[in-house]
């Protein structure tokens, strides 16, 4: 009786999977800006961010398909670019939170409507991830590890891309809504300045540390 083969795909997607897995799950810039969201303006700007996220992704897909990952991760003044436009937005986004958390009126809720449009927090979620040059990394670099070079690549591209931003959905998914939970429960004010003081100590570090970063 023959053996039957192992399906190629089948010995892709395991470690994708997995890959994916700890690269959303792990708290991130991303991850604290849907939660941020989510506990400042509730679960439908959380989403719009965690949606935004997976946009950026989407992109970085498109261009791994056509192969201008490859070019722009080499390229040394455009990886440069981005990781600087990256951590400039970071601080500028940690020194808002500081603001609102040492703010006389720290409820977030009592901000300007502009900042808790769903509209707003997608375009947040999708500039903070396409300025991350991990990102960049990621789908220049990791993701192709996985390629049989064998068979079409991009099919294989658009393979592996499915099952990352499925792995990615939910796990934003999740962090938006536990967010958009704690929104709507009766949070003390101190907590929520306290919050919005420690998110903006954790981009202002997350984005040295981006402009600190090395290929």
């Amino acid at each position: 009786m023959k053996k039957l083969q192992e399906d190629p795909d089948d010995r892709q997607s395991g470690p994708v999977f997995l890959v994916s897995l700890v690269a959303t799950a792990t708290p991130g810039p991303s991850i604290v800006y849907v939660t941020t969201q989510g506990v400042a303006h509730g679960l439908r700007p959380a989403a719009a961010a965690g949606s935004g996220v997976l946009a950026a992704d989407a992109l970085y897909i498109l261009l791994s398909i056509t192969g201008l990952t490859a070019i722009l991760v080499a390229s040394h003044e455009v990886f440069t670019l981005i990781k600087w436009a990256g951590a400039a937005y970071l601080v500028y986004l940690g020194l808002r939170l500081l603001a609102a958390g040492f703010s006389a009126q720290p409820d977030p809720a009592a901000a300007p409507r502009a900042d808790a449009s769903p509209r707003r927090s997608f375009l947040g979620g999708f500039s903070l991830h396409e300025a991350n040059p991990k990102a960049l990394l990621y789908f220049g670099s990791l993701v192709p590890q996985f390629i049989d070079p064998s068979r079409p690549i991009a099919a294989q591209l658009v393979f592996l891309a499915a099952i990352h931003l499925a792995t990615a959905g939910c796990v934003l998914g999740a962090y938006g809504v536990f967010a958009g939970r704690l929104h709507g429960s009766s949070i003390d004010a101190r907590v929520r300045r306290a919050f919005h003081i420690a998110t903006g100590g954790f981009f202002i570090g997350a984005g040295i540390s981006l402009s600190l970063m090395r290929r």
